[in-house]
This record gives structure tokens, C-alpha cells and sequence, in this order.
């Protein structure tokens, strides 16, 4: 590892410590974790009309319902993805991801990412299994998504690495997450959850949004 790879690798891992991701780090040992968002910068594999920031948000509240109803735990994290990573029409995109786990070891949510991803036209999720590797699923048909739809890459060893460094860029990986934002835990009452699949049946775009 170079001096370069170490300095970004204290400072990610302090980074990950004072906004309380170790916590999220220790989850990844003993449950099936995984990351999707619903930003994209635009339809039609990046050359419809772009999205507004308001629909990149909207299409991320459907999101979030949808992962809630199927009783996921979920984490909101601010950072950045690589979309089209290796193309020539790569671009880094600012976006709100989620980190999901599946706390209640349901042995669905691969399955649900990468349907997940599919519908919000995503190059990828990101999958692991408890205490084992993160590994890129591609769910885009587009020409030159990354890495490719079906396609599925390692990450090269556990997600946070060996000093809890989430995702650094430095090797190739498209995942940067710089905070913790929110967390939203399972369900527990039929009332809450009433209202929240309500939420997941709906159209992104008729989800409350401001402008």
C-alpha cells in the first residue's frame, strides 16, 4: 500500500468513526448488507432529459419505502458514485445511497437490490453476505454500465476493508460515502407499516417533493 493509499485510509477511517459508521461496519459481520440509491442523472441510459433534483429525490423516498416495506433496516448516507464508471462518458454524480441490512436475516435482500436497481435504472448495487465480501451487481442493460448487467465483481476483500475504510476509490471501486445522515429501523407496528407500503405502491412522482 502506498503513503498516498494509507493518509486516504486514516482519514476515510476517522471520517467513518465521527459520523458513526463503525456501527454500521459491525452489522456487516453478522447480517447480509447491501447499498442501492435511486439518483440517476437521466433516463434512457443517461441521454434522456435530466432528472431534477426534486425527482432524484422523489425517485429515493419510493426507494426508501420499498426497502422499509420489506422489512429491511436502512441508513441514509451522503457521498458519491461513479456512474458509467469506465466509459467514456464517466461522470461522478453527488447523491443520497442507502445502506441496507437485513437485521431480521429475511435471505431476500440480494434478490431485492438487484430488482431494486433494475427498476430505478442503476449501473449497479453493491451486495454482501455477513462477515464476507462486497460484491458489484450490475442491473443495467445500457452499453458501457458498469460492470455490467448480470455481470457480478468482487470488491477485493470485506466492503470496509481490513481498517473499516468504506469503499475507498483509490483501487477502482465507485463507492465513496463521506457521512451518515439518517437511520430508519425496522418496523415494528402494523400501523407504521400500513403506511409506508401505502407509500411503496406508489408512483415516484407522486411522492411530496420541494422544489
Amino acid at each position: 500500500m502506498s503513503n498516498f493509499e494509507e493518509s486516504l485510509n486514516d482519514a476515510l477511517f476517522t471520517t467513518i468513526n465521527e459520523n458513526g459508521l463503525s456501527r454500521l461496519y459491525r452489522q456487516t459481520r453478522t447480517h447480509d448488507f447491501g447499498v442501492i440509491t435511486a439518483f440517476r442523472y437521466a433516463p434512457e441510459c443517461g441521454k434522456g432529459k435530466p432528472y431534477k433534483r426534486h425527482e432524484n429525490e422523489q425517485r429515493n423516498a419510493s426507494l426508501l419505502a420499498k426497502l422499509r416495506s420489506f422489512g429491511f433496516s436502512v441508513t441514509a448516507i451522503k457521498g458519491s458514485y461513479i456512474e458509467n464508471y469506465g466509459s467514456s462518458d464517466e461522470r461522478e454524480v453527488k447523491e443520497n445511497s442507502y445502506f441496507v441490512v437485513d437485521v431480521q436475516d429475511r435471505g431476500d435482500l440480494k434478490n431485492k437490490l438487484v430488482s431494486l436497481g433494475e427498476e430505478f435504472e442503476q449501473d449497479s448495487v453493491l451486495f454482501g453476505s455477513a462477515g464476507g465480501d462486497g460484491v458489484l451487481i450490475g442491473t443495467n442493460h445500457c452499453t458501457g454500465a458498469y460492470p455490467g448487467y448480470g455481470v457480478e465483481k468482487m470488491q477485493g476483500g470485506a466492503i470496509f476493508g481490513k481498517t473499516g475504510t468504506f469503499m475507498s476509490r483509490v483501487k477502482g471501486r465507485p463507492f465513496v460515502f463521506a457521512e451518515m445522515l439518517e437511520s430508519f429501523g425496522v418496523l415494528k407496528y402494523p400501523s407504521e407499516l400500513r403506511g409506508v407500503v401505502y407509500e411503496a405502491k406508489k408512483h415516484w412522482r407522486d411522492l411530496p417533493h420541494t422544489r
